[in-house]
């Protein structure tokens, strides 16, 4: 019995697999994670500068694209308006971002304004 126990701790021929399979799973759920929060961070900047340029586009020129057209972002398109105010032309808009981190699922609201005289 003393032997055959001592084989069995003695053994360390599956010992990388087992270090595989406990590291594999969190570090694949970092990665994820920052790939959706990197998602969330360029949907973001992009609905920023489509309603900058939307407001912008507004007050300086009479035809101008859709502010959608400078939208980059995937997923769905965002709902903009466009109203006078006393700014100037005044642009906002609105989109559903649904955050996919392997443990966090959750639908996050993203909203910009912008106004240029």
């Amino acid at each position: 019995m003393h032997s055959v126990w001592r084989r069995v701790t003695e053994n360390e021929s599956g010992a990388t697999a087992i270090e595989f399979a406990l590291v594999v799973p969190p570090l694949l759920t970092l990665m994820v994670g920052i790939i959706n929060i990197s998602l969330l961070g360029m949907t973001s900047a992009s609905l920023h500068y489509a309603v900058e340029e939307g407001a912008r586009c507004a007050s300086v020129r009479q035809v101008c694209p859709a502010p959608k057209e400078r939208y980059f972002a995937p997923g769905p398109s965002p709902a903009f308006t466009l109203t006078a105010a006393a700014c100037g032309s005044l642009v906002s808009a609105t989109v559903t971002f649904n955050l996919n981190a392997v443990l966090i699922r959750k639908p996050i609201q993203l909203s910009a304004t912008a106004c240029y005289p």
